[in-house]
């Protein structure tokens, strides 16, 4: 009678165990933000307010500086390219407000308008292609761009071969707003962590 009972939860147990492990795995999964790194948070504090300098020391190589007339709160924003692999390196615009406080209440809208879906979103597809000129490659943009200076560099061709989005996703640190440029949301964010983790001093990454 034991030896039974014995060879009957042998099979309950390992279906318990199964389950287990299951269980486990659904919650390791769930614990993602879809960056590609569990520890990335896209919005996040600083021990300072930073200015471009502090990235140019870093070693942001800048590449172009944009008219902040008509971004709210924004005191400065340039576009930059930076990468762990001096010979891979990817684009970002940052925007830079007096507080972490502007940054998410005034600067993240922006952002989201700035990137991704949003930014797709805002095109006007009922006419062609623009053919010529500094606009050529993208189609009119409708006037709900809160920002248009730096527009052009926000909508580009991708190595895919395809035009859309420079910027799919968008992070925050302290008093900075940044874009990322990827593939999709993932890569971005991605790119956006490494620039972070490795900017911020190491007990604050």
């Amino acid at each position: 009678m034991v030896w039974i009972r014995l060879a009957i939860s042998k099979p309950v147990i390992n279906i318990v165990l199964v389950l287990l492990a299951m269980t486990v795995l659904a919650m390791t999964g769930c614990g993602s933000d879809g960056s590609g790194d569990e520890g990335f948070a896209q919005v996040r504090t600083a021990p300072d307010n930073y200015t471009i300098e502090d990235l140019k020391a870093f070693g942001l190589k800048t590449s172009k500086h944009y008219d902040v007339e008509g971004l709210p709160d924004g005191l400065d924003a340039w576009k930059g390219f930076w990468g762990l692999d001096p010979y891979e390196r990817h684009d970002y615009e940052i925007r830079f407000y007096a507080s972490h406080d502007l940054a998410v209440s005034s600067g993240k809208p922006i952002a989201i308008e700035s990137t991704g879906a949003e930014l797709e979103a805002s095109r006007d597809t009922s006419g062609p292609l623009i053919a010529s000129g500094e606009n050529s490659a993208f189609r009119v943009f409708k006037e709900n761009q809160t920002w248009t200076d730096g527009m052009k560099d926000r909508w580009q061709a991708n190595p895919l071969g395809s035009v859309g989005p420079t910027y799919p996703d968008w992070a925050i640190l302290g008093n900075m707003v940044i874009l990322c440029d990827g593939l999709d949301s993932e890569q971005a964010l991605i790119r956006c962590a490494e620039l972070i983790d490795n900017f911020l001093p190491s007990e604050e990454s």
